[in-house]
């Protein structure tokens, strides 16, 4: 039987979810998992890492070009056979049950710049991550984010 000090706050149980969601990834160099939860504390949409439907994975496969390569984390998406877990979350759950969520993310510590958009884009207000069981929990707002993308590139 738990007591209250065990018993897992919000942010820690949403993260605990997105930690398992992040064992199906089929990415050999990063296992990430998100979850999109209402503002009711519900669960709408979880998703992991990993190649689209049908195509081979770089598990599969028993290389990553990425790692082969040496490509820098945070760069040159275009090589990665991968979904990223938050992308696949907001499509899983599509634009209007992301409008308001936040979203717990286990497997990173920041959001790359494509998944950035995807975020503001879907309405997503707060992300939570959390690198590993030893890492502190980040909060990023939607401000943060719109923030980011607005300082990255001058025009």
């Amino acid at each position: 039987m738990n007591t209250k000090s065990e018993i897992l706050n919000w942010t820690e149980y949403f993260l605990e979810i997105a930690k398992t969601a992040s064992k199906r990834s089929n990415c050999i160099r990063a296992q990430v998992g998100a979850v999109i939860v209402d503002n009711e504390n519900k669960i709408k949409s979880t998703g992991y890492n990993g190649t689209p439907s049908g195509v081979i994975s770089c598990l599969e496969k028993g290389s990553c070009y990425r790692l082969e390569n040496n490509i820098e984390s945070g760069t040159r998406y275009e090589t990665c056979r991968s979904i990223h877990a938050e992308q696949n979350a907001i499509i899983q759950a599509g634009e209007e049950r992301c409008r308001g969520a936040k979203m717990y993310l286990y497997g990173h510590d920041f959001i790359c710049i494509l998944c950035k958009r995807f975020i503001i884009q879907a309405g997503i207000t707060e992300v939570y991550l959390k690198k590993n069981e030893n890492s502190p929990i980040k909060l990023v707002t939607r401000e943060d984010l719109q923030k980011d993308l607005s300082d990255a590139y001058s025009c």
